[in-house]
């Protein structure tokens, strides 16, 4: 598990998380209220899937296939936020989870990256390369917050 998260605000710009997730070279980003509860997540995915034809987020995948990007769907895009991107049904577990039913929770919803929370606050994140990491050391069954786990990623 990673402790120190990167979050956003429902109102952040995409292209401030853009920026966030390559400065930090992370694939997603939890996006937390006042109180740090998870009220949603941005993936690299959300942000660079195949949108809609007529989504606002469409005039960059124009620019790489040739077509044409107009100005105006360029500020529609820029114009973005967290809230209009993020996933707001996230999967979280507990500190107390352990990796082998995070590790199947993953793998059944393909998911990349878990917040992991305490109280409904989150307080860290785990990601497949955690996950790979503990289960190299053969700790499949450990919970995330133990002294055990946290030894992969200290």
């Amino acid at each position: 598990m990673t402790a120190r998260v990167v979050t956003v605000s429902a109102d952040t710009s995409v292209a401030e998380i853009a920026r966030l997730m390559l400065t930090h070279r992370i694939g997603a980003i939890p996006v937390v209220d006042s109180e740090s509860h998870v009220v949603g997540i941005v993936s690299d995915h959300d942000l660079l899937g195949r949108p809609a034809a007529d989504s606002a987020r469409s005039w960059w995948l124009a620019l790489f296939s040739g077509g044409e990007a107009s100005v105006a769907d360029i500020a529609k895009a820029c114009r973005l936020r967290a809230e209009d991107v993020m996933h707001v049904r996230v999967r979280t577990v507990s500190e107390e989870t352990p990796i082998n039913t995070l590790g199947n929770l993953m793998q059944r919803h393909r998911l990349k990256h878990v917040p992991v929370t305490r109280h409904g606050k989150l307080v860290g994140i785990v990601s497949r390369s955690d996950l790979l990491a503990a289960l190299l050391g053969g700790h499949d069954k450990v919970p995330l917050a133990s002294p055990e786990y946290r030894f992969f990623n200290e």
